[in-house]
């Protein structure tokens, strides 16, 4: 009687997605826009009480500057806050995924297997807001680096994507052309 030889081996499917990050921007980021905002409805009407004499003729135009300078920086400000609202980031033990858009969505996958490097930086206001950017560089053809801006914990996040981009690509399997 032969004996019935066992099958080799087989690399074994990566499984369903799980999602191990999912976050946005910190609103931190506008922390900026912010004190632009404070800097322009506070400094302006002072420089128009001190300057009142020499401004006094023009004071309806001079108010409406102001009014026009602070609108402008109060939108610039919703703007900044919509836009933090609608990034999402993902990560999942396959891909990231960054959706976009505050009219229109858009949305990126960096497959993990084509991740070459990650990167962590944070400015000096950043490390006191305790939040950071974090760089994907990989070999994909349509975005081969990315940046995650204003994350919390960006050191925690880029090891957690570099520690299953590199257990992603020990599942692979290569072969050689004969």
């Amino acid at each position: 009687m032969a004996a019935v030889a066992a099958p080799a081996s087989t690399p074994q499917a990566p499984g369903p997605e799980k999602i191990l990050w999912r976050g946005t921007p910190s609103m931190l980021l506008a922390f900026g826009k912010i004190i632009q905002l404070l800097i322009v409805a506070i400094v302006l009407p002072l420089i128009y009480y001190f300057g009142y004499t020499f401004l006094a003729p023009y004071s309806v135009i001079v108010w409406a500057v102001i009014a026009i300078a602070i609108a402008w920086q109060l939108i610039d400000l919703i703007i900044a806050l919509a836009r933090i609202k609608t990034t999402v980031y993902t990560v999942s033990n396959q891909r990231v995924t960054i959706e976009s858009g505050l009219t229109s969505k858009s949305v990126e996958d960096i497959d993990l297997r084509y991740i070459d490097d990650t990167q962590f930086q944070q400015s000096f206001i950043q490390r006191i807001l305790g939040i950071g950017n974090v760089t994907i560089v990989s070999s994909d053809k349509t975005s081969p680096t990315y940046i995650m801006r204003g994350i919390p914990d960006p050191r925690g996040l880029r090891e957690l994507i570099r520690a299953n981009a590199y257990q992603v690509s020990q599942r692979q399997l290569f072969t050689r052309a004969t």
